[in-house]
C-alpha cells in the first residue's frame, strides 16, 4: 500500500513539474559535446518526459555521461549514469536514474524524422506497456527511404498487429483446430482457419491499423529518419539546432564486439555530454 502512495506522489510530482515549465521559456535545452552544440525542443503534449529531462538537465545528472551506443545511419544513445568515467570494457545500456516513466506515444504527431528526440526503453517482452527509461535517451540521424520501402514497413507493422491479435485469440479455437486435424478434416480446418483470419482482419480494423501520415512521408523521403520505431517508443522532442553534430558523432569508430547477441556499438573515443536548460 505504501509503494502505492509513493507511485501516486511521484506521478503528482512530475505532473507539477510539467505544469510550472509548459511555458516557451522552458521549454529548450541545449547539449554541448565533443562534436559541438545541439539545442533541442521538448514537446508539451509529452509532459512526463518533458518534465524529467528538464530536471535532470538542471540538475547536472546529464553532465560527464556518455553517447554509450552510436550506430550510423541510425541513431546515437546516451544517458546511462553507469557511462559516467566507465572503462571500455564496462558493458553499458542498462541502468538508468530513477524509475521508468509512462509511455507518452503520441503518433502521428510526432515521429522518427532526423533529429527527433527520444526515449529508450526495454524491450516488449519484459516491458508490454513501453515505459521509457528515465534517463536513455537517442537522438535520430536517420537514412532517406522511398515511398516502396515505407510501404513495406507499413505491412510489416499490421501484420505485427494481426498477429498479436491472433495470438489473443487462438485458444478460443485451439481444441476445433486439433479436433479437425487429428480426424483428417481438411475442409472444416480450412473454412475455420479463414473465419479465424477474418476475425483477425476485423478486429485489426476496429483497432486501427498502422500508416504513415503524409508528413512522415514526406520526412522520411526527403531528411530521412528511423520509421520502423515509430508508434513503439515516445518521441518527446526534435534537435532545431545542430544536426550536423549528430553526423559526426554517428560517424565515430565504434567497438563492435558482441554482448548478448548484440553489438556493443560504443565510441572507441568517449565522447561526453553536459547539458543547459535555456530559459
Amino acid at each position: 500500500m505504501a509503494s502505492r502512495y509513493i507511485k501516486i506522489a511521484l506521478a503528482a510530482c512530475a505532473v507539477a513539474i510539467a505544469t510550472a515549465c509548459n511555458s516557451s521559456d522552458y521549454n529548450k535545452v541545449e547539449i554541448n559535446t565533443p562534436y559541438g552544440k545541439m539545442k533541442v525542443l521538448l514537446y508539451d503534449d509529452t509532459p512526463l518526459h518533458k518534465a524529467n529531462f528538464l530536471r535532470l538537465a538542471e540538475n547536472g545528472d546529464y553532465d560527464s555521461l556518455l553517447f554509450h551506443r552510436v550506430i550510423e545511419g541510425f541513431m546515437i544513445q546516451g544517458g546511462d549514469p553507469e557511462s559516467r568515467y566507465a572503462p571500455m570494457s564496462k558493458m553499458l545500456g542498462s541502468s538508468e536514474i530513477g524509475s521508468p516513466i509512462d509511455a507518452e506515444i503520441v503518433y502521428p504527431q510526432h515521429f522518427h524524422k532526423r533529429g527527433a528526440l527520444a526515449a529508450a526503453r526495454k524491450a516488449d517482452r519484459i516491458n508490454p506497456l513501453k515505459m521509457s527509461s528515465g534517463s536513455q535517451f537517442y537522438i535520430v540521424q536517420g537514412t532517406v527511404f522511398t515511398d516502396e520501402q515505407l510501404d513495406e514497413l507499413e505491412t510489416i507493422h499490421n501484420n505485427a498487429i494481426k498477429s498479436n491479435i491472433f495470438y489473443q485469440i487462438q485458444s478460443e479455437y485451439k481444441d476445433s483446430l486439433q479436433y479437425y486435424q487429428d480426424n483428417g478434416m481438411s475442409m472444416e480446418l480450412a473454412e475455420l482457419q479463414m473465419n479465424i483470419m477474418g476475425r483477425v482482419s476485423q478486429m485489426a480494423e476496429e483497432q486501427g491499423l498502422f500508416s504513415f501520415s503524409p508528413e512522415a512521408r514526406e520526412a522520411y523521403t526527403t531528411i530521412g529518419g528511423a520509421p520502423r520505431l515509430d508508434a513503439e517508443y515516445t518521441v518527446f522532442g526534435e534537435v532545431i539546432e545542430g544536426l550536423d553534430v549528430i553526423d559526426s558523432i554517428a560517424a565515430q569508430p565504434v567497438d563492435q564486439t558482441y554482448y548478448n547477441m548484440q553489438q556493443t556499438n560504443r565510441p572507441l573515443n568517449n565522447i561526453w555530454m553536459t547539458m543547459k536548460v535555456i530559459k
